[in-house]
């Protein structure tokens, strides 16, 4: 990944959504953009195609599970590594590996460590 480049958060808490949104710019200087539901998400992924997409995996109406598998379906957005993010420590690793999601990053994390974590998953 490139020193500066475009995040898209995908996440229903609009407190977490600023935190995380707050960390990667000013801890990272990256460019972000934000979305409060799984479909607004795919919407804006599609039009602006991030460098990389954070989602949370539990949301209301569509999951972060089914918004990766979309993700990664279209042609427009398939290539574009997502990252999970979850509190859940009893993920099902057999749901995770059929995302094709970058990989996970636990909550509550650090804040001056999210950026990191995101570029070792994300390489």
């Amino acid at each position: 990944m490139a020193d500066t480049f475009r995040a898209l958060i995908i996440d229903d808490d609009p407190d977490l959504l600023r935190l995380v949104q707050r960390t990667l710019e000013f801890t990272a200087g990256w460019d972000v953009m934000t979305a409060g539901s799984g479909a607004a998400g795919i919407e804006l992924a599609r039009r602006t195609t991030p460098d990389v997409i954070l989602v949370d995996v539990m949301m209301p109406e569509m999951d972060g599970y089914e918004v990766c598998r979309r993700l990664k379906a279209d042609p427009a957005t398939g290539t574009v590594p997502i990252v999970l993010l979850t509190a859940r420590r009893d993920l099902n690793q057999a749901r995770l590996a059929e995302t094709g999601a970058a990989g996970v990053v636990l909550k509550p994390f650090q804040p001056e460590e999210l950026a990191r974590q995101v570029r070792e998953l994300c390489p």
